[in-house]
């Protein structure tokens, strides 16, 4: 089963970017989008998410409001902020809803793989402990 990536972004050219930039690296995952807030949270439920690439600034529902929602129904998904506002206020605030990252917009093609291989990573390990309880409780 290969892991989920959901874009939520109002920005149709910058999210049909990320897809482009995601699907050209390889990670073997499929790749759902949502143009704001609301969507994102109902998206996200629908297709049960594993990451989740949140900007900030959205039309509905904010990307902070949409990614407590979105924790407080799935726990287990990584939320990665990605936002042009560098302002400690909004880093707090993705620290408050534990987001696994908050990345500048401008520092995505740095930075923004490798916080996803280790979401991926992470969950596999988590995955392969499961199963080996499970099968050491047989």
């Amino acid at each position: 089963m290969s892991a989920k990536i959901l874009i939520v972004d109002d920005n149709h050219e910058f999210r049909k970017m990320l897809r482009s930039y995601l699907e050209s690296q390889k990670l073997g995952v499929e790749i759902f989008e949502a143009d704001n807030g609301e969507m994102g949270v109902a998206k996200a439920s629908f297709v049960r998410a594993d990451i989740i690439l949140m900007d900030i600034s959205l039309p509905r529902v904010n990307g902070l409001a949409a990614a407590h929602q979105i924790k407080s129904d799935n726990p287990g998904c990584d939320i990665i902020i990605l936002t042009m506002f560098d302002v400690e206020e909004f880093k707090k605030a993705a620290k408050k809803i534990e987001a696994t990252a908050f990345i500048g917009k401008n520092e995505i093609y740095d930075e923004l793989i490798p916080v996803i291989k280790r979401c991926l990573k992470d969950r596999e390990n988590h995955q392969f402990k499961n199963k080996k309880v499970v099968a050491d409780e047989k």
